[in-house]
């Protein structure tokens, strides 16, 4: 059997999954396999203790295993893994997605009759869809019925509810601001996701990258692998002020007195001033990352700089997923156990089980660099983000 996730193969399946009725009997399992009959009221009270569930489908017209997928994740909030298997064809994987299912697992003739090339492509296939998308590679897919409030929808945020990330990049550089938005980005773990769905559109779009000259060598090659892969012709190195550097931090040494100062010097100010010139600013922000986030709209006004946020409805995996399926490169020190990456002083690596940011400036309470905009005004903060200032 061939396990596909994002478009590729990615594992081939050597276990079996218990059926429901053995996984009953049993205190140890931590998987089960159901057929379209399942009753999944026998196994609600189990659920915390799986961490995977594998769906039969006895023919590839045959929809009542998405349904069963579509109750586990809405009505039973299940969050592990979750497998589609059987004759499933490629143009049913998007949708296999935005029901909930994470993977689909066909027995090995099946998938060399068919390809890798036409999984990865299926993904591309359906934008739209008839009901409110679980999740997708691509992130949570345009709705038709959301499409349509959105056409009629009198505000401009409207406007973008129930878009993909895609599109609304799509509509806001080509239509709505066009000239008047700016993406900065930290070349970090996540920021070729945004920067790849951008060259899409406009490789020129202006592009803002701190350079604070404490970065790692790994991150400042990982600026210049991308400006190189994507064609990104209007990256922007901003750097902080020769003069005040010279005034405030001559020995280089400010962040081991006073962190807040040194963000403050190194990337507060010198973004400020290039940053306020546009609009619109870009995000990668998300509503699983923090409490703040959690209600985020996909774009939001009210301040004195519009954010667009396209990742908003985007998940931790949907990340992964978009990366794989368009083999971008993953910042080098992601490997080595850097999950958050900052300037080089104030990073290091994080354990297993600890908070992603745990490795920013450990230690200590500081847990942001500073970089938001509050009520019209740029403040140093220890805060975690609320309004505006997201360096991606």
């Amino acid at each position: 059997m061939t396990i596909i996730r994002n478009g590729r193969v990615h594992e081939q399946a050597k276990t079996d999954h218990p059926y429901l009725e053995t996984f009953l009997t049993s205190n140890a399992a931590s998987s089960v396999r159901l057929s379209p009959e399942a009753d999944l009221h026998k196994l609600a009270p189990h659920l915390a203790r799986l961490n995977t569930i594998e769906i039969e489908f006895p023919g590839f017209a045959d929809g009542r295993g998405f349904s069963i997928a579509r109750q586990l994740r809405r009505q039973f909030q299940y969050k592990g893994d979750l497998i589609a298997s059987g004759p499933l064809i490629p143009d049913q994987y998007s949708f296999a997605l935005q029901c909930g299912f994470d993977a689909v697992k066909v027995d090995t003739l099946t998938f060399e009759q068919q390809s890798e090339a036409e999984w990865r492509a299926a993904l591309d296939d359906f934008q739209i869809s008839y009901q409110k998308g679980y999740t997708a590679v691509n992130g949570p897919a345009q709705n038709v019925f959301a499409a349509r409030a959105a056409k009629r929808a009198a505000s401009l945020p409207q406007k973008y509810i129930g878009l993909s990330a895609q599109a609304a990049l799509e509509r806001a550089l080509k239509f709505d601001f066009k000239g008047e938005i700016v993406l900065a980005s930290s070349m970090g773990v996540d920021s070729a996701v945004l920067l790849h769905m951008v060259s899409k559109i406009d490789k020129n779009l202006p592009v803002l990258f701190l350079e604070t000259g404490k970065h790692f060598g790994e991150t400042l090659a990982f600026r210049d692998l991308l400006i190189k892969t994507l064609g990104l012709t209007n990256v922007q190195n901003i750097k902080p002020d020769d003069i005040d550097l010279a005034k405030e931090d001559p020995d280089g040494l400010l962040n081991q007195i006073d962190k807040d100062a040194c963000c403050d010097l190194r990337k507060v100010r010198p973004l400020a001033a290039h940053i306020r010139k546009f609009k619109v600013q870009i995000t990668g922000r998300k509503r699983f990352q923090t409490p703040d986030r959690a209600h985020i709209e996909i774009l939001e006004v009210g301040s004195d700089q519009i954010k667009l946020n396209p990742l908003a409805h985007w998940r931790a995996k949907d990340i992964t997923g978009y990366m794989h399926k368009h083999d971008l490169p993953p910042h080098p020190l992601l490997t080595f156990g850097f999950t958050s990456i900052g300037c080089a002083p104030c990073t290091t690596k994080v354990k297993d089980g600890e908070d992603p940011r745990a490795g920013r400036w450990r230690s200590s309470d500081k847990t942001e660099c500073g970089i938001h905009f509050i009520d019209g005004k740029w403040v140093r903060t220890n805060q975690p983000p609320t309004t505006f200032g997201d360096y991606i």
